[in-house]
C-alpha cells in the first residue's frame, strides 16, 4: 500500500496537514488503495464479527426484528435496511429466521459502499444501494446498522485547559506522522458533550448525519445500533488498527492495510436522536440485549442437541454442535463480544419499548 501512502502524503505536502478524519477517508476507502475495496470480514480477513462468530446472533436479531414489527401492528410490508451489509452474512441469517407469519410481511435491503460487495448482495437477492440517501422512503421498518459506525471517519479531540485541541496527520521525514493542533470549527461543532482536560474523543459527523439520514427514510419504525463503544459520561477506547484479526496502534505506516476504528460515542448519538425527536431506548450491552431475547434458552437447546447427537453416536454432528457450543458464549461474554453496545431510537408511532432492552433476572 506505499503508493497510498505516497499519494497521502504528496496531498499533505500540497496543502497542508490534513484531520484524522481526512485520512481515514483515505485509508479505507480511497478507491485505488482503500482496505474496504478487499473484504475485511471473517476467518481470512482482518476481523470477525458476532454473525460470523455464531449463527444465534442473526437469529436472536431476527426475534428483536419481528418483535418491533409486531409492536407497530404487523404492518403488510415492513423493510428492513442494512447499512454496511459486508458481505450479506447477517442479511441472508436474519432473513432464514424469520417466521412463516413475518416473512411474508418482510424487505431486505442493502446498503454497502463497494461495487463488488454491492454486485454479490444483489446475487443472493438482495436490494443493494451504494447509500441510505438512495434508498426509497419506507412506511414501516427498521434501519440497522452493526458494527457499522466505529469505521466511519472521525476527527480526534483533545481537551487541553480551556481549549480543545485536535490531532492532524502530517509528513517529516517521509513518513506520516500525528500532530495537535487547534481543533477544527467542523469538529466543535459536533462535540455534543464537554470535554475534560486531557481526555481525548472521537467525534463523528459522519455519525450523526447517519442518524438524520434514517430518519428521513423511514416514517416510523427504528434505528438499530450494535457497536463497540461507551456510553455518556465514559471515557472513549484509544484508536487502534486491526489487521490479520490482530490490534495494533500503528496507525500510519501503511495506509490502506489496516481497519482503523474507535469505539462509538453512545452518548452523542443519544443526545443527536433525541435533539430529532427520536425517542431513545439504551445503550443496553449486547449480553443484556442478546439474554433478554432468548439467549439461554437457545444455549439450553443447544447443549440438549449435543447430548442427543452424543447418544445417537451421530460425530458429525457432535462435531458441529461442539463447536458452535464454544463459539457462541463469546456473543454474550462481558470481556468480549458482550459488551458492545446497542441502541435503538424510535421514528414516528413506534409502540413500546423495542425486545431486547428489557432487564434479565441475574443478569
Amino acid at each position: 500500500m506505499t503508493g497510498l501512502r505516497d499519494r497521502i502524503a504528496a496531498h499533505i505536502r500540497a496543502a497542508g496537514p490534513i484531520t484524522f478524519a481526512e485520512y481515514m477517508t483515505m485509508a479505507l476507502y480511497d478507491p485505488d488503495g482503500g482496505f474496504y475495496l478487499r473484504p475485511p470480514v471473517g476467518v481470512d480477513g482482518a476481523f470477525v464479527t458476532s454473525p460470523h462468530v455464531s449463527p444465534a446472533f442473526g437469529m436472536l436479531l431476527a426475534r428483536q426484528i419481528e418483535g418491533m414489527w409486531d409492536g407497530l401492528g404487523r404492518p403488510g410490508e415492513y423493510v428492513v435496511t442494512e447499512v454496511g451489509a459486508g458481505d450479506g452474512t447477517l442479511a441472508a441469517q436474519i432473513r432464514g429466521a424469520a417466521s412463516a407469519d413475518f416473512a411474508p410481511a418482510l424487505r431486505y435491503r442493502a446498503v454497502e459502499i463497494s461495487a463488488g460487495a454491492r454486485d454479490a448482495l444483489r446475487r443472493a437477492g438482495f436490494d443493494a444501494a451504494a447509500s441510505l440517501t438512495e434508498c426509497a422512503p419506507a412506511a414501516a421498518g427498521c434501519i440497522l446498522a452493526h458494527e457499522l459506525l466505529d469505521n466511519l471517519p472521525f476527527h480526534r479531540l483533545r481537551g487541553r485547559g480551556e481549549r480543545i485541541a485536535e490531532v492532524f496527520v502530517d509528513v517529516r521525514d517521509g513518513g506520516l506522522i500525528q500532530v495537535e493542533a487547534q481543533a477544527t470549527e467542523e469538529a466543535v461543532s459536533w462535540l455534543r458533550a464537554p470535554l475534560r482536560d486531557g481526555e481525548e474523543r472521537p467525534v463523528s459527523p459522519a455519525s450523526l448525519r447517519f442518524l438524520h439520514a434514517a430518519a428521513g427514510v423511514l416514517d416510523r419504525g427504528h434505528v438499530l445500533v450494535y457497536d463497540y463503544g461507551f456510553g455518556s459520561g465514559e471515557r472513549a477506547q484509544p484508536v487502534r488498527a486491526y489487521e490479520g484479526q490482530r490490534v495494533h496502534d500503528r496507525l500510519y505506516d501503511d495506509p490502506g492495510a489496516a481497519d482503523v476504528t474507535a469505539g462509538v460515542d453512545f452518548g452523542a448519538l443519544a443526545a443527536e436522536a433525541t435533539a430529532l425527536g427520536l425517542r431513545v431506548h439504551g445503550p443496553a450491552t449486547q449480553r443484556d440485549v442478546l439474554r433478554a431475547l432468548g439467549f439461554d434458552d437457545w444455549f439450553d437447546d443447544l447443549r440438549a442437541r449435543r447430548r442427543d447427537a452424543e447418544a445417537a453416536r451421530d460425530s458429525k454432528a457432535i462435531i458441529r454442535l461442539l463447536s458452535e457450543q464454544s463459539r457462541a458464549p463469546l456473543l454474550i461474554d462481558a470481556a468480549q463480544l458482550g459488551a458492545h453496545l446497542v441502541l435503538a431510537a424510535a421514528i414516528g408511532e413506534a409502540a413500546g419499548t423495542p425486545p431486547g432492552f428489557a432487564p434479565v433476572a441475574g443478569a
